[in-house]
């Protein structure tokens, strides 16, 4: 099937319309078709926001594969999942393997969706600081064959999909849920610990004595909610206050001793 600008612009109208859960699910129903696709998913990955907010999840996969997945909690290993929350871009599942290193677990998981029904896909990721990462899926039973030329227009109505479900969970603005913000200092200070600092280094590094590092970091953590320096660093670099950029290490790691 080779799709054309007018079919892209009609399937954002519609997108655009939904209004609820059930308007979104007929509208990626009849998108995934025109597509030539016979399944979906729309996620997002794990339920690890503040709020503990209901994640998105809007579905149409292969009963028995639906159901295999969530009895077997493979939404934490999921290699698709996995391999997405690593990408700006979209991807087949059948590149994955070269995305990731996959597990023998990781291997059986796909042999268990193609044994349920579920052959290859298209996913794209929606990554976006202060959200959970997700995703949006379009399937294809065993044995079909996804049309590449029409994977640009697959990943902008993918993309356009999820903005579609966030605005219909968060509102309109998609303004993230409120998160604490750190001062300049006290993200400085997080950052270099992230890259492997000690709190004298991290003194000298920023003029200030030790005990100053020690009561910045303290009180970053008391913004977050946390006591220990790990999950700081990972609210932190969640919410997009800092950037995996910003935690690289500063030493070898062969340097360590």
């Amino acid at each position: 099937m080779k799709l054309n600008n007018a079919d892209a612009a009609q399937m954002l109208e519609d997108l655009d319309k939904s209004r609820t859960s059930s308007d979104l699910y007929e509208c990626l129903l009849s998108a995934s078709q025109r597509m030539g696709f016979s399944f979906f998913a729309l996620t997002e990955h794990i339920n690890t926001s503040p709020t503990q907010r209901q994640p998105i999840n809007i579905v149409h996969y292969p009963q028995r594969w639906e159901g295999m997945f969530r009895r077997k909690r493979l939404f934490g290993v999921d290699p698709v999942h996995r391999a997405s929350n690593t990408r700006a871009l979209g991807f087949l599942w059948s590149d994955v393997p070269r995305l990731i290193p996959l597990s023998k677990t990781d291997h059986r998981i796909f042999e268990l969706a193609r044994g349920n029904g579920l052959g290859d896909g298209f996913t794209i990721p929606s990554n976006v600081p202060g959200y959970l990462n997700g995703s949006c899926s379009f399937g294809m039973q065993v044995g079909e064959r996804i049309d590449r030329q029409d994977l640009p227009i697959v990943h902008f109505i993918g993309a356009a999909a999820f903005e579609a479900a966030r605005r219909l969970q968060y509102g309109r603005s998609l303004q993230a849920p409120t998160q604490p913000r750190l001062t300049d200092r006290q993200l400085d200070c997080v950052a270099l610990f992230c890259r492997g600092l000690t709190t004298a280094e991290i003194a000298k590094a920023l003029n200030v004595s030790a005990e100053t590092v020690i009561q910045h970091i303290k009180d970053a953590g008391l913004r977050y909610g946390v006591r220990r320096r790990t999950p700081l660093a990972v609210r932190a670099l969640f919410d997009g206050s800092l950037s995996f950029t910003d935690v690289m290490p500063l030493k070898s790691p062969h340097s360590w001793g």
